[in-house]
């Protein structure tokens, strides 16, 4: 069984991992000349920066992909727990040192508003329900039905996916300064906490449940401790080779166009791209006037974000729980 992997971004790398796993020859497809995907090195001046993600909140996913093939991870990259999650300065320079231990958060809380303790405590407790639903339950469930995505409606709305991350922060916390600092996770994703959906609240248990890593020398040396694996395992990395076309026939894909030049053909195409992206270039173009297509491309551009968000949150997970 030949596979392709479009894109090798960690949910690439990971899928491109667990086929080889499942014996498939795998051939893994990345347009720049190094790999990573958002989770790049940059280099400048004399300095190296992590393109991406900079902290790990599920190490055992990343452990994983080492383990399928019996190896140790610890052999390839060093990921430490952090004892400090993040520190807030405020503007009359009071620090709160945000962590994972709850002792010391409802000490720190209660020196800012005594009666936000228990709010905290209830706000937690909610985010778990979310966290529950959005990770536990809906993971690996791919939306990609309207049906499907309609049966999840009602425990989304009781959810209050409605509401803002800020908005639902604030529904249990009156102080000003802990709701902005309760409701700033999806800043760690690009989000607005003032408009993304109260979704991704569930960050904030997440974190809770198995704390915040990092990993030694930088994100990138994850991706440096792959890209060894993949070698060691017999995976095919192709840089500097842009998927400029995925090929299909008769409602089949067959291979995918490399530079606008060569073809490739496998049994499977699995492509770690945004999903716009794929659909208005890659594929073939009578694939446009699909309703398929269409009803996809409007799905990505109405407020269905809670519906499409674990998407999003995996990529800040770096959740590699992908199977073929």
């Amino acid at each position: 069984m030949n596979s392709i992997v479009i894109g090798s971004g960690f949910g690439g790398i990971a899928a491109a991992l667990r086929l080889r796993a499942k014996g498939h020859e795998v051939t893994l497809v990345e347009k720049h000349s190094d790999l990573g995907g958002r989770a790049r090195v940059f280099k400048r001046n004399g300095f190296t920066f992590d393109g991406g993600p900079t902290v790990i909140t599920a190490p055992y996913l990343i452990n994983e992909l080492f383990e399928l093939f019996k190896k140790d991870p610890k052999d390839y990259i060093k990921i430490s727990p952090l004892k400090i999650w993040y520190q807030f300065i405020f503007e009359d320079k009071i620090k709160f040192d945000y962590s994972g231990n709850e002792t010391e958060m409802k000490n720190q809380i209660e020196k800012i508003s005594k009666e936000d303790v228990k709010g905290y405590e209830k706000l937690v407790n909610f985010t778990k329900k979310i966290f529950d639903k959005g990770f536990t339950e809906l993971a690996d469930i791919p939306f990609d039905k309207p049906f499907v995505m309609m049966q999840q409606l009602p425990a989304l709305l009781k959810l209050k996916s409605y509401k803002s991350v800020y908005s639902l922060v604030s529904s249990y916390i009156k102080n000003e300064r802990l709701r902005r600092m309760l409701s700033m996770h999806p800043l760690l994703v690009g989000g607005n906490p003032f408009t993304t959906t109260s979704i991704y609240g569930l960050i904030l248990y997440l974190e809770k449940k198995w704390g915040i890593h990092y990993s030694m020398g930088g994100t990138g040396n994850i991706i440096k401790g792959y890209e060894k694996l993949m070698s060691e395992v017999g995976i095919n990395v192709m840089k500097k080779s842009e998927v400029t076309k995925i090929i299909s026939k008769n409602g089949k894909i067959y291979g995918v166009q490399i530079n606008g030049q060569n073809n490739l053909e496998a049994d499977n195409v699995i492509c770690n791209a945004d999903p716009p992206a794929v659909y208005e270039k890659l594929l073939n173009e009578n694939t446009n006037n699909s309703f398929l297509f269409n009803w996809k491309k409007i799905g990505w551009n109405i407020p269905w974000d809670y519906l499409s968000i674990i998407l999003e949150l995996k990529k800040y997970m770096i959740t590699l729980n992908i199977t073929p």
